[in-house]
């Protein structure tokens, strides 16, 4: 998975899982740190800190969190377009808040995906697919 792939989809699974009731205060926490992280690399990117960017990925970090299906790949474009090579701390903390997440997926290497040339993949848990090419 690249990285800016694995960043907005922690940041999709972290919503559902965080803001949860039943969710335990270290998905919380790990959740809230991971949405700092990524408010904190888009704002600051290229030179110095922005306001209106942090204010922007707020609001579609927001937008994403309400809407998953509707902001995923705004959300995703934007990321890679100001930050196209996410930094080491970025993919770790997503990383990691997708191993507090499913760690037994992590340890049997469920993770592990690599699509070359692919055309109409997906990579999941109980999937629909109907393609048409």
């Amino acid at each position: 998975m690249d990285p800016i792939s694995m960043i907005v989809g922690a940041l999709v699974a972290g919503s559902s899982a965080a803001l949860k009731d039943t969710a335990n205060q270290a998905v919380k926490d790990a959740y809230s740190g991971l949405k700092t992280l990524v408010i904190h690399h888009w704002k600051n990117r290229g030179s110095g800190e922005n306001d209106q960017l942090e204010q922007e990925a707020k609001v579609l970090i927001s937008n994403l969190e309400d809407d998953p299906e509707t902001f995923l790949v705004p959300v995703e474009k934007k990321l890679s377009e100001l930050i196209p090579e996410p930094p080491a701390d970025l993919i770790d903390q997503a990383r990691s808040f997708y191993e507090l997440l499913d760690k037994s997926g992590f340890d049997t290497g469920k993770y592990n995906v690599t699509v070359q040339r692919g055309k109409g993949v997906q990579v999941g848990d109980n999937n629909t697919q109907i393609n048409k090419f």
